[in-house]
Parts: C-alpha cells; sequence; structure tokens
C-alpha cells in the first residue's frame, strides 16, 4: 500500500528537481568545490562514523519521513528505474550532533533491492542506514557527486550523493550538510 505524502521531500525541497551541476569527483572542473569542503564532500568513509567521532556520545538519527513514494527523475535514473520501477521505499532523516541538525539525508530503495536480508530496511528506524552500509560485507559504492545548495532555511550549504551497491541492489543515498565536518 503506498502511503501519500503532502509535502515535498526535505532534501529533494532543497535540490533542483532538474538535473543540477553536480559533479562526479573525477569531474571537478566543472565548478569549484571549497577546499574546507572537499574532505566531507568526497570522502569515501562511513558519515555515521566520523559524526559519531565529533559527537562526545551525543549522536541521534530523527526520521522525518519514511514510507512508499514515487522518485524523482534523477533519481529513478540514478537507481536505474523505469516505469512502474519509479515507486521505492524514501526516508528522510535528520543526524545531529550534540542535538544540532548536521545532516539532512535521504534514502531511497527499490522493491528489488529490499529482498532477503535487505528487507529489514524498511523497519530500520532511528538507526542509521550507514550502519547497514558500512558493515555489509559485499558493499560498494558507485561514483560521488557534489552540488552547492542555494541559500535556504536549514542553513544547508553543499550536498554529496552516490549509489551503494549491496550485492547488485542500488540503495541511493543523498546527504545535505549544515556546515563542513572537521578535518582532523
Amino acid at each position: 500500500m503506498l502511503r501519500a505524502m503532502n509535502h515535498q521531500s526535505i532534501i529533494s525541497q532543497y535540490l533542483s528537481q532538474s538535473f543540477p551541476s553536480w559533479s562526479a569527483r573525477n569531474k571537478r572542473e566543472t565548478f569549484t568545490v571549497p577546499v574546507g569542503w572537499r574532505k566531507t564532500l568526497f570522502d569515501t568513509g562511513s558519515l555515521t562514523a566520523q559524526l559519531i567521532a565529533i559527537s562526545d556520545g551525543d549522536f541521534s538519527v530523527q526520521v522525518l519521513w519514511q514510507g512508499w513514494r514515487k522518485m524523482s527523475q534523477q533519481e529513478a535514473l540514478l537507481l536505474g528505474c523505469s516505469g512502474n520501477e519509479k515507486i521505492a521505499w524514501c526516508r528522510d532523516v535528520v543526524l545531529k550532533v550534540q542535538g544540532k541538525p548536521r545532516v539532512y539525508a535521504r534514502t531511497c530503495m527499490p522493491k528489488s533491492t529490499l529482498t532477503g536480508n535487505e528487507c529489514q530496511l524498511k523497519h530500520w528506524g532511528s538507526k542509521s542506514i550507514g550502519t547497514y552500509l558500512f558493515t555489509h560485507p559485499h558493499m560498494r559504492r558507485g561514483k560521488m557527486s557534489a552540488y552547492r545548495i542555494p541559500n535556504n532555511d536549514l542553513s544547508l550549504s553543499w550536498a554529496r550523493r552516490s549509489v551503494f551497491y549491496l550485492q547488485q541492489k542500488p540503495i541511493l543515498v543523498t546527504e545535505a550538510f549544515t556546515q563542513p565536518l572537521p578535518t582532523e
């Protein structure tokens, strides 16, 4: 059963619905990523682990919305979905450090991904998806892209996205940051 969503996704609201100037890590010549943001946007390690490391024990995940939803054109394209396959389990969360929002994240998982062990991700609750992804023995991460977010009321500055593959099953993760992570 599909649950209707009366408002736009937090992430989608601040990222253009048309194809924005996303920059693949190896194609940064399309625009300049400030030096202070490069490690945050293109680090291939676990964002969850990085946030926990700077949290002094106060890290949390707040689920803003989750359920079945029609993906945007660009989300469907990145996940290789077409036609009726454009429906996915989507999850919008805010990752907080010491009670303050640091990252707004959106995860999209096609029905075909939510089979086998991955079916539990529909009931992941207030746990970080990164915890699952970075402990999965067959996880592979696709190319990372970055996007400069226009001024907004959530103080989001930059976003990144990539498709993770768990035994060839895709999961799209988009993360929008309020500030860069510490470099040390």
